[in-house]
């Protein structure tokens, strides 16, 4: 393809030609054995939310499907800021074969609904593109979820949560997101997946969670490419 001539794929990892993820490194690749549960942070069997940490407005489950590190950490980064198609396809192949093969975790039916963690539009502006979404509507495709990014609205812009510490993050992004009044929705039973690309502090996933707990949806899950 012209497009290979002009923008030849070279391996994140070790920089051989072709592909973005070649077959040596690929093998380095890990993808998360434990998850944690979303409120305590620690090991939880299928990433379910421990009794002892469930409460009204808490995520119900997180699932991470990789690590965040090395060349999955190199490939998050590059697409954060720089959407690259083909990149971008390599890696959601990867991801979604990795989760339909995760026994451990619970099996999304259709029935679910993927929300992507919204950007302000001040920043998508800026970036041109939303990963989480891009990231979303792929995942949606291959495991037939719903897929909404009417439902969330972000509502004030931040400052970017890797900049800060663990209890300034807490403050920033309190506040932030609500409920779009025009949305229109069936409230009970449904089932929603907040998505996102990286799980670090999870202050913005609980905060997305609580505010779907509180219109009185069903079960609602965090979902993450890498933590």
């Amino acid at each position: 393809m012209l497009l290979d001539l002009l923008f030849p794929r070279r391996c994140l990892g070790c920089g051989r030609w072709g592909r973005y993820f070649c077959q040596d490194c690929l093998k380095e690749i890990y993808p998360f054995e434990n998850q944690i549960c979303p409120v305590c942070e620690k090991n939880s069997l299928g990433g379910l939310t421990h009794p002892g940490c469930q409460t009204k407005y808490s995520l119900d489950g997180l699932v991470s499907i990789f690590p965040y590190e090395g060349v999955m950490r190199q490939a998050i980064v590059k697409l954060k800021y720089r959407f690259i198609t083909d990149l971008t396809k390599e890696l959601m192949d990867l991801a979604a074969a990795v989760l339909k093969n995760k026994k451990e975790v619970p099996k999304f039916d259709r029935s679910w609904v993927l929300i992507p963690v919204p950007l302000h539009s001040r920043r998508q502006r800026w970036r041109g593109f939303n990963q989480a979404e891009v990231f979303g509507r792929m995942l949606v495709e291959k495991f037939g979820w719903q897929f909404r990014t009417d439902i969330l609205v972000r509502q004030r812009h931040t400052q970017p949560q890797v900049k800060l510490r663990i209890k300034e993050r807490k403050k920033n992004i309190r506040g932030v997101f609500r409920i779009n009044p025009h949305s229109q929705f069936v409230i009970p039973d449904s089932k929603f997946i907040i998505f996102d690309d990286i799980w670090t502090t999870g202050a913005t996933m609980r905060e997305c969670g609580q505010l779907l707990k509180k219109i009185g949806t069903g079960e609602v899950w965090g979902l993450t490419l890498a933590r």
